[in-house]
């Protein structure tokens, strides 16, 4: 970092780079992000479209969350899963592993950890809320992840990012591995990726593959050539990707046996529908674990004013959260 952002830094909580007097709320979360040490984060995440933390989960965190995303996987194939060697006759390709955010509470502690959510709120504001928790877990072979936008269709993507990606490695990221792959600058592209400039096989498209519907050993011998640009995400277990929510990503196909295993939270402004329905009144005892802590409930979608039926609008609700928030400014 150059002398003259240190000193912006220092002088002004680093806030004056990016938000005025007149923007309270963008200044308290730079003012977050500095005193979390994420300034430099910052600044990558301007430039290229996403930032990687290190080391955010700790084995603890990493152990649980793995082992919980398995157990999902196990009921839903309804067979064992070895992490370390399971193969393409075990796991093929990959599968995801919806709504998890209620399976065990290691997901909730995940939610709010501090740093990836300041990044967040940076991107979409404090009042953002998850819009969903799932899990790309990859075994050998299959396709590799189309690269894409998550969300938005063209037409509907500006510079102002309507959703924010934060994805946590929880086994080694390499390409053999199955790794994410990123392209720096696509935010500013404001359109999904082409056919052309996605993953190939040979001379053919990815959606030309997938329209042949091969089985899956004539799938498995394919070779691709990945698309121009991208940047294949080497990361460690416990390490966080952030990113705006028009940069393009996809992900390499795994050749290793074992699994790639990651846990994706996908975060959405107020006004949107999320991918997940929220106002899930199964789980009491989790939102009274999380009773002192308003940034769940609002992450959760509960202080959202949208969403009655014939009972109307929760016009009690509204007043309170404005009262809260008029305290905390």
């Amino acid at each position: 970092m150059s002398e003259a952002i240190v000193d912006s830094v220092s002088n002004h909580s680093g806030s004056s780079i990016l938000a005025s007097a007149a923007d309270p709320e963008k200044r308290k979360i730079l003012d977050e992000i500095e005193a979390l040490g994420l300034t430099e984060k910052l600044l990558e995440l301007e430039v290229q479209g996403f930032a990687v933390i290190p080391g955010v989960l700790s084995e603890d965190r990493i152990e649980r969350a793995k082992a919980a995303i398995l157990r999902r996987a196990e009921k839903v194939t309804g067979r064992e899963i070895d992490p370390e060697s399971a193969t393409t006759e075990d796991f093929n390709g990959m599968q995801y592993q919806h709504y998890l955010i209620f399976d065990d509470p290691v997901f909730q502690e995940i939610l709010l950890e501090p740093k990836p959510l300041a990044l967040v709120q940076y991107l979409l504001g404090a009042d953002c809320v998850l819009s969903s928790m799932g899990s790309h877990l990859r075994g050998p072979g299959g396709l590799p992840l189309a690269v894409h936008v998550d969300g938005m269709p063209d037409g509907c993507l500006s510079s102002v990012a309507m959703i924010a990606n934060c994805n946590y490695a929880l086994t080694p990221y390499t390409q053999d591995q199955g790794a994410l792959m990123l392209f720096p600058g696509s935010q500013h592209k404001q359109r999904q990726p082409t056919p052309a400039e996605n993953w190939m096989a040979g001379s053919e498209t990815l959606p030309e593959i997938m329209a042949k519907q091969l089985p899956p050993e004539e799938l498995d011998s394919l070779e691709w050539t990945a698309p121009a640009g991208g940047i294949t995400m080497e990361l460690q277990p416990g390490d966080a990707v952030v990113w705006h929510g028009n940069s393009w990503h996809g992900g390499w196909r795994r050749e290793q046996a074992g699994t790639r295993i990651n846990l994706a939270a996908y975060f959405c402004r107020e006004f949107m529908t999320t991918q997940e329905l929220r106002g899930d009144t199964r789980y009491p005892e989790v939102f009274e674990r999380y009773a002192n802590d308003p940034r769940f409930a609002q992450l959760m979608g509960e202080n959202r004013f949208n969403g009655w039926r014939d009972e109307g609008p929760n016009l009690e609700r509204v007043s309170l959260v404005q009262a809260k928030n008029a305290e905390e400014n």
